[in-house]
């Protein structure tokens, strides 16, 4: 029966019939109604829509697929009723769709024997228009009843009422998309504005590096993360520290061109392996004979840091839980990571350059001024004792006269290694004053404290033989000692030291003069 028509035009005889028919179309496009007033997301308006047309037509399954006419590569997909397991199936069914879609097929009707296991020979196509820009398709089939025209009219009228509920759906996914897109902007511009600040402070490479990272994580959907160095006299990468990483299995050694990280590194870009732990390149943990497996790394992101065009290291991301992982849109915001490491290295460098004397690697003298009033406001804010030993090689012209100046640097260089080892590492300041003088910042320390200290390095010094083209050179040092007073301004506190300094000289060298002796 054709239920396009007029009532007016049915035969009398068929009105019955033809009016019970147009109220169970009625009945269907009031619920299809309700749908698209109860589910406005794409994907649960898809789902119950094709579950009501399943459950109306008493059939298998049924499909639905819409394109974006001028972004073809922009579809949506959804089945119901049919194994996903089955790939033939799919496929099949998916062609289907794809050729109502391409071809404009208003509405088919297929009665087949030649039905497998696989796929149902019956089933009723229809092809119907969203808006200007989508179009999709509807497609029910697997019944023992055959499919006719007034299937396809009703397959029609699902079509023409779920139509602005898809445009409207698809609308809001545009939407949530291009919101989440900007949140991830915005997320990215404040992480490079906030470590920017970072990177003015004074911050060691490691901390700050370690920083940004952690920052990273926030960035990206990741729960590890890790720093490798590469040394390239060793050609060896190997871990500098790791986030989210047992110890053990982050301390991991690649040279050029291996794992996943070497790769990375040889090629000079970024790698993202979407199948983690599964990828060939990937090398799992060796623990001794045995060797661990990572099934648990789902998708990692190896990005390379280069320094002038040079290989410095690799930045790892990765994820153990499926739900988390990187996209190759979120691999630009981690190439922007990787840009501000390399920023903090380079600027890292020139301090060290700016403040460490070249020769013997010490603190120099500027950076020595800068820490001692830091100490001494702290020193006299929390009344704690504060002291500093003024260091100077007896005899040092005599070394650059009767050995050259390549001896004289040796000596420079031997006694700097010396003072390095006898200081407590993060609160002790050491320090090239200049010429043949160093100097000691002893934080918490008064004077006796500080006269323990530098005799223990006087003795050191004199007992330690000093090597220079198979000759032992014979060196000592003399020192002064000032423990800190309330009211002494910079300028008094170091030029007390060095008073010291001058009377031990003047007594006779290889000695230690304490100040308040004086």
């Amino acid at each position: 029966m054709d239920l396009t028509l007029k009532l007016a035009d049915v035969p009398q005889n068929l009105k019955k019939r033809f009016l019970r028919k147009k109220l169970r179309e009625l009945q269907l496009v009031n619920r299809v109604d309700k749908i698209t007033d109860r589910c406005k997301t794409l994907i649960t308006l898809a789902n119950a829509t094709l579950k009501l047309a399943r459950k109306f037509f008493r059939c298998e399954f049924a499909a639905m697929l819409f394109t974006d006419r001028e972004a073809r590569h922009r579809q949506f997909y959804l089945a119901v009723g049919i194994d996903n397991a089955q790939n033939e199936a799919v496929l099949r069914l998916k062609e289907l769709l794809h050729d109502a879609v391409t071809h404009g097929i208003g509405g088919q009707a297929v009665n087949s024997n030649e039905g497998n296991q696989l796929f149902p020979a019956d089933y009723a196509v229809l092809s119907f228009a969203v808006s200007e820009r989508l179009v999709g398709a509807l497609i029910v089939g697997g019944r023992e009843k055959k499919w006719t025209d007034e299937d396809l009219h009703y397959l029609s009228a699902i079509s023409s009422q779920i139509d602005n509920g898809l445009e409207h759906a698809f609308l809001m996914q545009k939407y949530q998309r291009s919101r989440r897109l900007a949140e991830r902007e915005t997320r990215k511009l404040s992480f490079v504005y906030e470590i920017s600040l970072s990177l003015g402070q004074e911050e060691d490479f490691a901390a700050l590096c370690r920083r940004i990272l952690e920052s990273a994580m926030h960035l990206v959907d990741v729960n590890r993360c890790s720093f490798m160095r590469y040394n390239a006299e060793l050609d060896e990468l190997k871990t500098e520290f790791a986030i989210g990483i047992p110890f053990l299995k982050s301390q991991m050694v690649f040279r050029m061109g291996e794992g996943l990280a070497g790769a990375a590194l040889k090629e000079g870009r970024p790698i993202l392996a979407s199948r983690g732990g599964r990828d060939l390149r990937f090398i799992p943990f060796k623990n001794g004979a045995s060797t661990e497996e990572f099934p648990s790394i789902v998708n990692m992101a190896c990005i390379p840091l280069l320094v002038e065009g040079q290989p410095m290291g690799v930045l790892n991301f990765s994820s153990t839980e499926a739900d988390y992982y990187v996209t190759p849109d979120e691999l630009a915001a981690l190439e922007v990571v990787s840009q501000l490491i390399v920023l903090a290295w380079q600027k890292q460098r020139l301090y060290n350059i700016s403040i460490k004397d070249e020769l013997t690697g010490m603190y120099s003298f500027r950076f020595f001024r800068q820490r001692l009033q830091e100490e001494m406001s702290r020193a006299l804010r929390f009344e704690t004792p504060l002291s500093i030993v003024m260091f100077d090689i007896d005899y040092f012209k005599k070394f650059n006269d009767s050995y050259g100046h390549l001896a004289g640097n040796l000596v420079l260089r031997e006694f700097a290694n010396i003072l390095n080892e006898s200081v407590r590492f993060g609160i002790d300041v050491a320090a090239r004053f200049g010429g043949e003088e160093f100097a000691l910042i002893l934080p918490g320390t008064d004077e006796s404290g500080a006269l323990c200290v530098s005799e223990r390095i006087r003795k050191v010094v004199e007992e330690s033989p000093f090597d220079f083209n198979g000759q032992t050179l014979k060196v000592t040092v003399s020192g002064g000692v000032r423990q800190l007073e309330s009211g002494m301004m910079l300028d008094d506190f170091v030029k007390e030291a060095d008073r010291a300094l001058y009377v031990a000289k003047e007594g006779g060298r290889n000695r230690i003069v304490v100040c308040s002796s004086l």
